[in-house]
């Protein structure tokens, strides 16, 4: 089994960033809803497939520590081939953060790139006998405590950092905490109706094990996920959110390191509809400290205004409190793709 700490030691806030407060372009934006289903396959599907069975051995007998190396060796040979794409998110990246180095920024991405990849062998090595058990550190589980006493559950909003799936859902449950999550039905390695209904499982049955419920999101009745959600805070239990754009049809672009990024606003109409406090968590490898799940304080949702106006500042808030995390380890926020300029 893991060895599961406990602390109370997160990374502390830096006030003064560029996200301190919402700015006079937040708004929320209403996406139509895409019914539309994808393409049935994709001839990325089949490369994915043929992957994933050469990398089972791997998965089940390298160790884990192996792994990273690995992936970040193979991403340096392949971007020598696809330079653009590793040079376009670097100078997001480079531009986001103030970077100066153009090598240090592309090293970034390219890390990025790898540790995507890398959760390919935590998916396969939590199908061999006894499961995928990364050794975690629970930071901050007393926010999380504090606010079950209210009896009105508590909603997890998790930052997109590339590894918040897996030791996620792995530590909570070994914590005995009951956790249903909401989730896309693209969560995993493919978005075609094929690598939705078959490739996507390889990711979702062992992650099954870790929850109560996995609720899906589905955009012809976003209604649904909604009334899941509920019940579950009703019951007193836990439901996590990751804070992306990939599902929802209510959007903000929130401001972070002076440019915007888009935000689903569901996990704060959540809050403001049952009242269980909304707690970010920070999931991260860390170098000296290995994965760390970090819990903060509640985000406020303030009263006195539209529902709107208080989406628009939990959401500023949460990505203020984001800065200082993805700052550490630029390397594993998944976001940078979806961040643009002012």
């Amino acid at each position: 089994m893991s060895d599961v700490k406990q602390s109370g030691t997160v990374l502390p806030e830096q006030p003064g960033t560029t996200a301190d407060r919402a700015g006079p372009g937040d708004a929320i934006k209403r996406k139509k809803r895409k019914l539309k289903a994808g393409p049935a396959w994709k001839l990325s599907d089949l490369v994915t497939a043929a992957s994933l069975i050469l990398l089972v051995l791997p998965a089940w007998i390298l160790p884990e520590r192996l792994w990273a190396p690995l992936w970040r060796g193979w991403i340096g040979v392949v971007s020598l081939v696809k330079r653009s794409a590793m040079k376009r998110n670097g100078k997001t990246i480079r531009t986001a953060l103030g970077l100066s180095d153009v090598a240090h920024s592309e090293a970034i991405a390219r890390d990025l790139k790898a540790a995507v990849y890398e959760m390919r062998m935590q998916d396969l090595r939590g199908w061999r006998p006894g499961g995928w058990t990364p050794q975690t550190t629970l930071e901050g589980e007393e926010h999380l405590s504090s606010a079950l006493k209210g009896g009105k559950g508590a909603i997890l909003w998790l930052a997109p950092f590339v590894f918040n799936s897996g030791p996620t859902k792995i530590v909570f449950h070994q914590k005995g905490y009951r956790v249903s999550h909401l989730s896309s039905p693209k969560h995993g390695v493919s978005e075609t109706r094929f690598g939705v209904r078959t490739l996507n499982r390889i990711r979702c049955i062992p992650e099954d094990r870790y929850l109560v419920d996995r609720i899906v999101f589905d955009s012809a009745a976003p209604s649904t996920a909604m009334r899941r959600m509920v019940r579950a805070l009703k019951a007193g239990e836990v439901v996590s959110i990751v804070a992306s754009s990939t599902e929802g049809y209510e959007m903000i672009k929130g401001s972070i390191f002076g440019g915007r990024l888009p935000v689903a606003v569901g996990a704060p109409r959540l809050a403001m509809l049952t009242g269980a406090p909304l707690l970010p968590v920070f999931t991260v490898r860390d170098p000296k400290r290995g994965w760390r799940i970090a819990i903060e304080h509640p985000v406020e949702i303030s009263s006195g205004r539209s529902n709107d106006e208080r989406c628009i500042a939990a959401t500023a808030e949460f990505l203020r409190r984001s800065e200082p995390w993805v700052r550490q380890f630029p390397e594993q926020w998944r976001a940078w793709s979806k961040w643009r300029q002012k």
